[in-house]
């Protein structure tokens, strides 16, 4: 089989997401690419809505060791026709927990057959001035595996007919104690409003748009707490540095993400195919 047509479905508030999904999709081949933006809120919906490509590519970003909970109510209202899926996971080099199991059963459940998957490491969203934590990932290196990994589909399409027969995907995957132990948007308990200083901005209004909750208020730029996921794109995309990811509890912060990122993680997949 070789597939002609394809469906990106995407949620990446800092781009991190963006660029692996884009990359496995060059060495894919694809030409007619639709592209299911989710990262903004106004794009989040309720309807139903119906692939009809030939492959589907999720891209999700790991939070907390799961799939953003934002998004979860309208990946469950998307629906196949029994098309094949490849699943990718990005992650802060902490760990993608679950979040490949989660994509796999709602990828089932809408009618997809799930031939492969993948996690790629991403910048982690609290790094920042005092730990940095897989700084400047995905690099050259983690794109080039991306492209690599379209490769291998299309390769493994070619040679494939018959995917009624396909097995499910054992998928690698669990929560750690600490992630069964804290409460959900948990980061709000470990990091500060990512608040503006006036000083620095130049007004500009990036922050504004680039917020995937849309979480800021457009002339003063106050942040509203229930809405913010602590995502830091507002931070990251602030060319001023009006923004600052700022910890609560600073040392044993510090101390977890210090630990975690000293070894680099490396991309790792799946198939069925």
């Amino acid at each position: 089989m070789t597939a002609k047509t394809g469906t990106m479905i995407i949620f990446s508030p800092t781009g991190t997401t963006k660029k692996i999904l884009h990359a496995f999709c060059s060495g894919l081949e694809i030409n007619n690419m639709r592209i299911i933006d989710l990262t903004h809120i106004n794009r989040l919906t309720k309807d139903i809505e119906i692939v009809k490509e030939d492959i589907v590519v999720i891209g999700m970003p790991v939070y907390e060791e799961t799939i953003p909970e934002v998004v979860m109510d309208t990946l469950r209202k998307i629906k196949g026709k029994g098309q094949q899926a490849v699943l990718i996971a990005v992650y802060g080099n902490i760990g993608y927990g679950i979040t490949l199991k989660q994509l796999e059963v709602i990828a089932s459940n809408a009618g997809f057959t799930v031939i492969a998957a993948a996690s790629f490491i991403g910048e982690h969203s609290f790094s920042n001035e005092d730990v940095a934590i897989a700084k400047g990932r995905p690099d050259n290196d983690d794109l080039r595996k991306a492209r690599e990994f379209g490769i291998e589909i299309k390769n493994r399409l070619i040679g494939t007919t018959d995917f009624e027969s396909v097995q499910k995907l054992q998928l690698p995957g669990s929560l750690p104690l600490m992630a069964r132990l804290l409460p959900k948007n948990s980061a709000r308990f470990f990091t500060k409003d990512p608040i503006v200083d006036m000083n620095k901005c130049s007004l500009c209004g990036a922050c504004v748009k680039v917020c995937p909750m849309s979480a800021i208020e457009e002339k003063t730029l106050h942040i509203d707490s229930d809405k913010c996921l602590r995502c830091f794109a507002c931070v990251k995309r602030c060319t001023k540095n009006a923004r600052k990811i700022i910890f609560k509890k600073k040392f044993f912060v510090t101390k977890v993400l210090k630990i975690q990122g000293k070894k680099r993680k490396e991309p790792e997949f799946f198939y069925n195919v």
